[in-house]
């Protein structure tokens, strides 16, 4: 991997692990519940050696961080709005 694309993904990483502790209150730990989930689900797919299979679950944990953080939103904040609208019509 290259200087820059090195670059780019680690400040991505850094960028989204940073994004999901300042918005803790707003679903934060989502973000990080699905990265470990991504990590460990990717960890053990292909691979011929380890450096590859570590590569495979840095991605899943890249992809899995803005998922996590999407669905811990909307249980921390969509969630209630939505049970209180429900109770509220009857």
């Amino acid at each position: 991997m290259d200087g820059m694309r090195l670059i780019l993904s680690t400040v991505a990483f850094a960028g989204m692990v940073a994004l999901c502790v300042l918005g803790w209150d707003y679903g934060g730990v989502g973000g990080l519940i699905g990265a470990g989930i991504g990590f460990v689900l990717r960890l053990g797919g292909r691979g011929l050696d380890w450096g590859e299979r570590l590569g495979n679950a840095y991605v899943g944990a890249l992809m899995g961080m803005p998922v996590g953080l999407l669905l811990g939103g909307f249980f921390a904040l969509g969630g209630p709005y939505i049970l209180r609208a429900v109770g509220g019509a009857s």
